[in-house]
């Protein structure tokens, strides 16, 4: 009798726990799931106040602004642009120039506001500044929007989706704010590679301004004549590059045109690596690509495009050594090309990217002094790690020796 008393006592406290578990431990992963995200968003809010406290510190060192200038720098960082109407796609890249380019009227005018005395240079550089503190508070705001709306509503689902994301969204706001900082002392970033790899093929040569803020450069290699343009350096431009090769197809007799840019590698690839492909690599809003690839179509130019590889967080933090590392790979890729050019005609050699502290040719940019990659120490859970331990590692499979083909008897 005893037994059976037990049983059931011990099946009823089984029950108990049961239920006290399952409508405890969703509200205890919750809540822990908030404090987590409310973390990071405090953390993103963190970055965009050391963002704007660096804006006004560039700006009164290199501009001597009248005043106090928070006011329009925190006012700036709520900029935001409006996309066009696009279902009716006749025209649309019109109206996307005309948009991008009165949004870069007004960052010019609050550049110009908040340093009045600055040279051309580090105005282009503060408007990059700006961009990239409008683009940090973006994503602060949308975080912390999310952790209001988790804890508004006591959404479990969407806390475990913001959750998994946290990471990557930590880790590019982090690298941002590490851009911004870069672009405040004038030294170059990631996406600047291809413009590096433009101004080291410019030895000597004729320069001058092509398009708005873009720099041609008229070099002779192969005993061929290469028209080698990009955004004029060292200031952040990014400049109207479509505008420039449309020029010079339709001035000049072209047999090709080459495009360099950074490009997103997948994980498990290397950074700096140099991959060569077809079409214009260039990651504008669409017109500057679309001015490039019609002027070719037109002519019937071929479109010839290398990338240098690197993540997301590489192309917006400062260049790393291994980035600078693949220029000469880059610049061998290129001279191969313009030697398979016809040698009637000339080559256009188009260095797209951020040319933050990169001059325009290449004495301007042969002592550029790089920093090796940070390794970003990881931090993996005690339990994660006895588990790893208990795993084994598939080991490679050894490679035999080829063995020799006989040709004949």
């Amino acid at each position: 009798m005893l037994n059976v008393e037990q049983s059931w006592v011990g099946q009823a406290v089984w029950m108990a726990l049961f239920f006290v578990f399952i409508m405890i431990y969703p509200k205890y992963l919750l809540y822990r799931m908030i404090a987590d995200m409310e973390e990071v968003a405090a953390t993103l809010e963190e970055y965009t106040k050391d963002a704007i406290n660096l804006i006004i510190e560039s700006a009164k060192k290199r501009g001597k602004p009248e005043g106090d200038i928070r006011r329009t720098v925190e006012n700036a960082m709520e900029f935001f642009l409006i996309p066009p109407v696009d279902l009716d796609p006749y025209g649309i890249l019109v109206k996307v120039e005309h948009l991008v380019d009165k949004a870069e009227d007004r960052f010019n005018s609050i550049a110009e506001s908040i340093a009045p005395e600055a040279d051309s240079v580090w105005k282009s550089n503060i408007v990059s500044l700006v961009k990239g503190g409008v683009g940090l508070n973006n994503i602060a705001k949308i975080v912390r929007h999310y952790v209001e709306f988790v804890k508004k509503f006591n959404n479990l689902q969407m806390a475990m989706i913001m959750q998994m994301q946290l990471p990557i969204i930590k880790k590019i706001a982090k690298a941002q704010k590490k851009g911004i900082e870069a672009i405040s002392e004038g030294k170059p970033i990631g996406d600047g590679v291809g413009p590096l790899v433009a101004a080291t093929l410019v030895k000597d040569g004729n320069s001058y301004e092509i398009a708005k803020d873009v720099i041609c450069s008229e070099v002779n290699i192969d005993s061929k004549k290469v028209y080698v343009i990009k955004a004029n350096g060292p200031g952040a431009n990014l400049g109207k590059l479509g505008d420039a090769v449309k020029k010079l197809c339709e001035k000049n007799n072209v047999a090709k045109i080459i495009t360099v840019d950074a490009s997103l590698k997948l994980e498990g690839e290397k950074t700096g690596k140099v991959t060569e492909g077809i079409g214009a690599a260039i990651g504008d809003p669409g017109p500057e690509k679309a001015k490039m690839e019609e002027i070719a179509a037109k002519k019937n130019i071929p479109l010839e495009a290398y990338a240098i590889k690197m993540s997301l967080e590489e192309a917006i933090s400062p260049m790393t050594k291994d980035i600078g590392d693949a220029v000469p790979r880059a610049v061998e890729f290129i001279e191969d090309s313009i030697k398979r050019a016809k040698s009637d005609s000339g080559v256009i050699v188009v260095g797209v990217g951020n040319t933050c502290g990169i001059g325009n040719s290449y004495s301007s940019v042969k002592d550029l002094q790089l920093p090796e990659k940070e390794e970003e120490e990881e931090k993996i859970p005690t339990i994660d790690r006895f588990i790893k331990t208990l795993v084994k590692k598939p080991k490679k499979p050894e490679e035999k020796p080829q063995e020799k083909v006989k040709v004949g008897n």
